[in-house]
């Protein structure tokens, strides 16, 4: 049996899932028929289950207020009529909405599909002709589920109430049918009069709490496919600040004061808040420590951006009257050129001559050759821990790493793009070919049974690169570098490339989409595609030189022979 009090209030774990769990009030249970309502949250994660449960327990508490009240017996037709009528203008308004707006449906089986659509009419109608109401009923209970009348298992779904929606999901279907074909005029003929109906008592409008509104955005990128489920973990992460600050209030009372609220508390917290002074303590309590090294300002910066857009997303959906987050970002004192610095010839000979390289003591492949491949391509830290073994090709007579987020032949799926302009063939360079053999390495990782280029790399949150960065970050220390007015890390490797290409004014067209940025318009309509491969090695890749002898490498335990 699963410990329920273990967990917070409405939630049970049954395995590795969370379950909501809210039992009916005494003098309501012969009325429902039960004496608790239970579901899947269908999430092991805590954080997740959380703000379900609070979404469901407000609405499971909202009917049963009504039903106490009398104003939802759902055993008297005519309160059925109203209820089941309200159904439906919501859905057909929620069916236009998605076809205006291109969205993908939640509910990809109510939007028309022709042939489909006729056949389940057909199929509801038989229902209705037979008087089926234990499929009836399975059906009706199918919709609760999918969010249609609220939590599940909350409505008694009696035979009436069964029938009743049988017919209205049949009325539904055949107007999304006339609509498919541009008749609009049809359904005036099932919809009754507004007048028809007997109107409630004008409510207030509910209130929408800050964490049940983040649920609906996150929903909503992801349905529109603004997000993948990585960035909105990412992106989830900074705007839970926002209740983490401010507390689980009304949207509608996130004003300009409390989101200047937000940033101030932001710019007082610790940059490490993991660490043993600051974990498992609130934000408050860690503002009250007066940490000495916190956040950075592009960081706080990067936060304000991610809330402007939930709340230009609340503006839109009409939660709040405006977004309030407007120019609430602070000005850096540093221009941005100067927050990362590349590395000097000084750098690459001292970091490649290092005990590490030379003397060929790496326990990890990945320790050895991604720094390398980023020097001579250019690639983000992730593009590379993530490769497959089948994304070193060749390409027109060229290696190259295809940068990309597809599965591979075996239908496997893990990798991610920074933008749409980082999906991209890297031509390799000569030393990565012909001095290293980088492309005999992946073949032989493939030859051992490896998906990955470095499968020794296991993914932290949504990043397999992690564990290569604090590692890279230690063996730096253990470098002398010349000092520079930005900081000095992996990333800086990718800043060495470009800045090879700056300083000998070569950052064209072809150099910006091997480096992985968005082509210059000009540029894009002159050409009117991207360029192949051959064109960006002749034109990019072959005229790097750092002026570096590294050939030692090719020694390397972890270099073909």
């Amino acid at each position: 049996m699963p410990q329920i009090a273990r967990c917070p209030n409405h939630l049970y774990r049954k395995g590795s899932i969370y379950y909501f769990r809210h039992v009916i009030p005494h003098d309501l249970r012969d009325s429902l028929g039960r004496s608790e309502v239970r579901m899947s949250l269908k999430t092991g994660y805590l954080a997740e289950a959380r703000p379900k449960a609070r979404i469901l327990a407000s609405g499971v508490k909202r009917i049963l207020t009504k039903m106490r009240n009398g104003e939802l017996p759902m055993d008297d037709f005519d309160q059925i009529k109203v209820f089941m009528n309200d159904w439906l203008k919501r859905f057909l308004k929620e069916n236009e909405h998605i076809a205006i707006k291109k969205l993908t449906p939640p509910c990809p089986h109510t939007q028309y599909v022709p042939g489909d659509t006729e056949r389940i009419i057909e199929t509801l109608k038989a229902l209705m002709v037979s008087k089926d109401y234990v499929t009836m009923r399975k059906y009706t209970i199918m919709a609760a589920e999918d969010g249609a009348f609220g939590p599940p298992d909350s409505l008694p779904l009696s035979d009436e109430f069964a029938h009743e929606f049988i017919k209205t999901l049949i009325a539904y279907y055949r107007i999304i049918s006339h609509r498919a074909e541009g008749d609009y005029t049809f359904e005036k003929t099932i919809l009754p009069p507004e007048s028809a109906a007997p109107q409630p008592a004008q409510e207030p409008k509910p209130q929408i709490l800050l964490s049940e509104a983040l649920e609906r955005y996150k929903a909503d990128r992801i349905a529109a496919k603004r997000w993948s489920e990585g960035s909105a973990k990412d992106i989830m992460s900074t705007l839970n600040s926002l209740t983490d600050i401010l507390g689980d209030i009304p949207v509608d009372e996130v004003d300009r004061q409390a989101v200047r609220h937000v940033r101030d508390t932001l710019l007082q917290l610790p940059r490490f808040r993991n660490s043993k002074r600051f974990k498992g303590k609130t934000i408050q309590e860690m503002v009250a420590l007066e940490p000495d090294n916190t956040v950075a300002v592009s960081t706080v910066n990067n936060n304000l951006t991610n809330i402007s857009s939930f709340l230009t997303w609340c503006e839109d959906e009409q939660l709040i009257p405006t977004n309030p987050a407007h120019r609430l970002k602070i000005k850096e004192e540093k221009p941005e050129t100067e927050h990362r610095s590349p590395y000097t010839t000084k750098d690459l000979e001292n970091i490649f001559n290092a005990p590490q390289y030379v003397d060929d003591t790496f326990l990890h492949p990945s320790d050895f050759w991604c720094p390398i491949l980023s020097l001579f391509t250019g690639a983000r830290r992730e593009e590379v821990c993530q490769l497959h073994v089948e994304d070193v090709r060749l390409e027109e007579g060229v290696w190259v790493l295809d940068v990309n987020k597809e599965k591979n032949v075996h239908g496997f799926a893990n990798k991610k793009l920074k933008n749409p302009s980082a999906k991209r063939l890297l031509p390799l360079h000569p030393f990565l070919v012909e001095t290293l053999r980088f492309p005999e390495f992946a073949r032989q990782q493939a030859h051992k049974g490896h998906l990955r280029v470095f499968p020794e790399l296991v993914k932290i949150n949504t990043n397999y690169g992690h564990k290569l960065g604090e590692r890279f970050s230690e063996f730096r220390k253990t470098i002398e570098l010349e000092e520079a007015e930005g900081v000095k890390d992996f990333h800086s490797l990718r800043h060495t490339f470009s800045n090879f290409f700056k300083q000998k004014k070569m950052q064209d067209d072809p150099f910006e989409q091997t480096f992985g940025h968005k082509l210059k318009k000009m540029s894009a309509e002159r050409y009117g595609g991207r360029f192949p491969a051959s064109m960006c090695f002749e034109e990019v890749i072959a005229h790097l030189d750092y002026g570096v002898d590294l050939s030692h490498l090719a020694k390397s335990k972890y270099v073909p022979k």
